[in-house]
């Protein structure tokens, strides 16, 4: 097997083990919510990095998910007790961290050309991608309308209008770019934040959990389809090419 495939299949395996972990060892409720959630993360972005061509963002997905999962029961005092979720977290976000470290480095460095700046590549995008931007949009609209009419813990309330306004941010980001693979890979993010929100902070009894479920699944399912199919197409290669040309036309 592919040296970097197995790096993301590694990441998938330690993520679900993690994730089991987290319900099996824990004691505490925040704990058993943060180990969960870092150990789906970490299954995320094993996945992406599997079905991903550039695999360089999803390694550095596995860094930043193995050092927050590693750090975070050294800085909340709630991990004292329960030493479960302490250890789940060590263990596995020190793995991703060495996993996503390892894959970094062995991942081809981009070539920069300084020209990607020049020209608009607008015309170069299918409509598909547009469509998957303007959807994110209105789920992230809709997010945030769910989160203001539907009365429910607080808590529940505040992320869902938190991540939602986030998706849709992220979704203009989208249609306003020329290239948009990273902002598609940004949306899957915050959409599985979302949708794991409801277990993670403790609200998944409330009225706002299912929203919240919805919502995020809708937006990780369209982020990552936007971001594979790009990565399929090498559509930043295509941007490149395209704004190269443009240089060169203009200057030479």
């Amino acid at each position: 097997m592919n040296s970097k495939l197995l790096i993301g299949w590694s990441a998938v395996v330690i993520g679900v083990i993690a994730a089991v972990s987290a319900f099996v060892v824990s004691s505490t409720l925040a704990g058993r919510g943060l180990a969960f959630g870092f150990a789906a993360f970490i299954a995320f972005f094993g996945a992406l990095s599997v079905l991903a061509r550039n695999r360089t963002p999803d390694h550095w997905g596995l860094v930043v998910v193995g050092l927050a999962m590693f750090v975070v029961p050294f800085m909340s005092s709630g991990y004292n007790y329960d030493p479960g979720a302490s250890w789940t977290c060590w263990v596995a976000g020190g793995l991703a961290l060495t996993l996503g470290g390892v894959g970094w480095t062995r991942d081809k460095a981009e070539s920069q050309d300084g020209m990607s700046e020049w020209g608009d590549s607008q015309h170069l995008r299918n409509g598909w991608s547009l469509w998957i931007g303007r959807s994110a949009l209105v789920v992230g609209f809709a997010s945030i309308v769910a989160g203001v009419a539907v009365h429910s813990a607080p808590a529940g309330t505040a992320v869902t209008i938190g991540l939602g306004a986030m998706i849709a941010v992220v979704a203009v980001w989208s249609l306003l770019a020329s290239e948009p693979t990273h902002d598609f890979l940004t949306l899957s993010t915050v959409g599985f934040a979302m949708f794991l929100s409801p277990w993670v902070a403790g609200y998944a009894g409330t009225s706002i959990a299912w929203p919240a479920w919805v919502a995020g699944a809708l937006a990780t399912a369209l982020g990552v389809a936007g971001y594979l199919k790009d990565e399929r197409m090498d559509f930043a290669t295509a941007v490149r090419d395209d704004s190269a040309e443009r240089y060169r036309a203009q200057f030479r």
